[in-house]
């Protein structure tokens, strides 16, 4: 009896206290409770909105920016109050959540300010998580349910700003990625858009060079192999001979060099089946061709030895 009373009391009490919450509106002829209601004008409640949010009081900030967004979509503080809900997310260091409001401001207010600053804002979020150090998750299964946020961003960043001189740099930046998932055909994708759209673009050179690793990494099957050999091979030398004082090109050089290595070493290793197959003679025709195409190469040396054993089969 006495738990009864008790509860009764605190029911009374706790239903006095909520009550000055409830506003009868005969407009509406509604209850309404202020906490989730907005001021009058959109302009009113913008400002209240702003003061939250510059005086850091963020999860207030971000309560009031949505009342007006939710309550007023066609006001002209909507796209603003919009903007400010991404920039309160990334104020509170939820990144992802920062990208998807500020995309609502690129879909429902295009003609917004704020379009420049929050393409940029998404370029620096999809780098963010680009740059961000890999986590270790509990199970692999986790990596293979989600996509990785910075694919998403770089191509909506692209979508966005076509024109824009974020778009080749999410290009970019999308390949890099790609390859560093081992994604190399889409790698190359990313690479060739690149290098076909923005020719003039910093971003067009490099481009050529990791399309051609990405070239030699793609590789299924031999006689695809070989075709995107020939392309990578070809795309290092165009590089190198166009900007040979570039830094890049000196890399080139480097991944050209051990092409031309592989691609020695694949002859030599034919040269090398027919010899123990005593078939001298076409093992002669590669050793010859081995040294006479790629000369700068340490299979140019085996292959000058073999034809002196070959000589002294003779």
């Amino acid at each position: 009896m006495r738990k009864i009373l008790i509860l009764f009391i605190g029911g009374v009490l706790f239903s006095n206290l909520a009550y000055p919450f409830w506003i009868w509106s005969p407009k509406s002829k509604k209850w309404r409770n202020p906490e989730y209601s907005p001021l009058a004008s959109p302009q009113a409640q913008l400002e209240k909105a702003l003061k939250f949010y510059k005086a850091k009081d963020y999860p207030q900030a971000l309560k009031e920016f949505k009342k007006l967004v939710a309550h007023f979509p066609d006001a002209k503080q909507a796209p603003l109050a919009q903007y400010y809900i991404g920039r309160v997310l990334e104020d509170m260091g939820k990144p992802y959540q920062a990208f998807k409001e500020y995309q609502k401001v690129i879909d429902s207010y295009p003609y917004s300010e704020k379009i420049t600053e929050i393409i940029e804002r998404e370029y620096k979020i999809g780098e963010f998580f680009l740059n961000r150090p890999e986590k270790k998750w509990p199970a692999q299964i986790l990596e293979e349910l989600f996509e990785h946020p910075s694919i998403e961003i770089f191509k909506k960043v692209i979508d966005n700003a076509p024109y824009s001189e974020y778009a080749s740099k999410s290009l970019y930046k999308l390949g890099l990625l790609y390859k560093a998932l081992g994604r190399y055909d889409e790698a190359i994708k990313s690479f060739r858009e690149l290098e076909e759209k923005y020719p003039e673009s910093e971003w067009a050179e490099p481009a050529k060079y990791q399309l051609a690793l990405c070239s030699l990494r793609a590789s299924p099957g031999s006689d695809y192999d070989q075709t995107l050999t020939q392309e990578a091979k070809k795309r290092l030398e165009e590089l190198i001979a166009d900007h040979p004082e570039l830094e890049i090109s000196q890399q080139a050089q480097r991944r050209l060099k051990m092409l031309r290595n592989k691609e020695a070493k694949k002859f030599f290793d034919i040269a090398q089946f027919y010899y123990k197959q005593r078939e001298y003679l076409s093992a002669k025709v590669y050793y010859e061709y081995v040294l006479k195409n790629y000369p700068q190469t340490l299979w140019a040396e085996e292959s000058e030895k073999m034809l002196e054993k070959i000589k002294e089969l003779k």
